[in-house]
Formats: structure tokens, sequence, C-alpha cells
């Protein structure tokens, strides 16, 4: 089965110790959390969850909008905060180029 490129976009996140809010279209389901299981249920509470990562002194490191459903597995990270060094970079490991 192929990665979920959502799944991985989060996990990289994480890895970089920042902590995410999921907004679910009417709320933020999931605030500041570096729980990989609460991320992850609330965007597939969903059809379209928009991400937003912060770094541990609540710093703005990007967004992404992402489903979980009715995609290809590389697309279900639908679109992303153009220019932040991070999502550049999971851009190029996952996909294999980057958008720079």
């Amino acid at each position: 089965m192929a990665k979920q490129a959502y799944r991985e976009l989060i996990k990289t996140a994480l890895r970089n110790d920042f902590v995410i809010s999921v907004w679910d279209g009417e709320e933020w389901q999931v605030k500041r959390s570096q729980r990989l299981k609460d991320i992850v249920e609330a965007v597939k509470s969903v059809e379209e969850a928009t991400l937003r990562f912060y770094d541990k002194n609540g710093g703005k490191q990007g967004g992404a909008l992402v489903s979980a459903y009715g995609l290809e597995p590389e697309e279900t990270v639908i679109d992303t905060t153009c220019g932040t060094p991070w999502i550049d970079a999971f851009d190029e490991a996952f996909y294999g180029f980057s958008w720079i």
C-alpha cells in the first residue's frame, strides 16, 4: 500500500518538533497537538481539513489543505504554503521534486 502524503507530511512536521492544529471547516478540532493519532483522526473525520503548523514558540511554520478520501495516496496533500523550507524539503523527499 502506498504511503498517504498527508500522513507523511504530519509525521515530518512532528519530527521537526512542530505542533499542529486541524480546522475541520467549522472548528479547530485539534489545537496545537503533537499526538499523531488525534491529528489523523481529525483529518479523517471530514472530507477536507486545513492543517496549521507552529513551532514550540508559537511561530507559524506553514499550512496545508489535505484530504484522506477519494484521492490517490500521493494526492492527499492538496495544497501547501509555498516557500516554507521544511515543506519544500518534504516535497523533494516525498515527491522527488521541489517547487522552487
